[in-house]
């Protein structure tokens, strides 16, 4: 029997997985590095495992007209030129996998303007942990299915054009199994990532090395001092980020009612998205994280 917390104690044992700031406190300290790498073969394509990572930064420089810059939750890079990208989903986006494209297309471009050879350009991973319903799945074929894979291929025969760019989705919000009925290592890193904030104990079913690591590496009085005012910092930042959106979408909604117009409630979040880059400044965050978190522009930020 599997032991999950009901309770909402204020201050929780393990960090939320789920949560940006829990997902960058375990999975972007390099002293985690081979719990990465287990979780990404774990849902990588047949055929492709990772060796060793050495982890990259998250911002590179945009390629668009407004020349906006790009940061991703985590970068990383196989010892063969290939690039994972791994990004925390945990609220509902528009368009998100067309962002998801965007990102990841950015990344191969900017490799193949490096010095390389008869385009031999090293394919780039992006995966995405959803924490939410992004996609339709009502069609039987996904019943049981919670990671999906998108790459180049012919329509019908499904043949391979290129090993370039590919998109993976790991969809917790629909993942439900309990433990027991977990007998992939894929249906166990599922779990693992919905539930470890709740976990009491590591189950008898998790009781390998990586997921007793993984336990560990997520146990928030093991932070060193510095890493614990980092977390504490992210979550104050992400609670605040949360609440103001949610607060600009509800007056803007009133606002739009009262007008009758759909301006009143772009303009109320607007405005709750230059409030939230004022506090994000005010905490110290730099400018590519605050843009990160926010949509604005560098010079956006830098203007207020």
């Amino acid at each position: 029997m599997v032991h999950i917390k009901q309770s909402t104690e204020h201050r929780p044992r393990k960090v939320d997985l789920l949560s940006n700031a829990g997902f960058k406190a375990v999975f972007g300290d390099q002293n985690n590095k081979q719990v990465l790498i287990d979780f990404l073969n774990s849902v990588l394509p047949r055929g492709r495992k990772v060796k060793d990572l050495t982890y990259a930064t998250t911002e590179f420089a945009g390629a668009t007209l407004e020349n906006r810059g790009v940061v991703l939750d985590l970068r990383c890079e196989d010892e063969d030129g290939t690039t994972f990208i791994v990004e925390m989903q945990r609220y509902r986006q528009d368009h998100f996998a067309e962002r998801c494209m965007m990102y990841a297309s950015r990344v191969y471009d900017s490799r193949s303007r490096e010095e390389i050879e008869n385009f031999k350009i090293p394919p780039v991973y992006l995966v995405a942990i959803l924490a939410t319903d992004d996609f339709d799945r009502s069609h039987p074929a996904w019943k049981d299915r919670y990671v999906s894979v998108y790459s180049m291929r012919e329509d019908k025969t499904h043949e391979l054009l290129n090993d370039s760019i590919y998109i993976i989705f790991v969809e917790l919000k629909r993942f439900n199994k309990a433990l027991e009925a977990c007998d992939s290592l894929q249906d166990k890193w599922c779990f693992a990532l919905k539930h470890m904030s709740r976990l009491e104990a590591l189950p008898e079913k998790l009781q390998t090395d990586i997921f007793r690591r993984l336990f560990e590496a997520a146990e928030i009085a093991e932070f060193s001092i510095e890493k614990r005012q980092q977390y504490d910092k992210d979550m104050i930042t992400e609670r605040d980020w949360e609440n103001i959106k949610n607060t600009a979408r509800r007056e803007g909604r009133e606002e739009g009612r009262e007008e009758g117009r759909e301006e009143g409630r772009a303009e109320g979040l607007a405005q709750g998205h230059r409030e939230v880059a004022k506090n994000l400044k005010a905490l110290g965050l730099s400018s590519a994280d605050i843009a990160k978190a926010t949509g604005l522009t560098l010079e956006e930020i830098e203007a207020l």
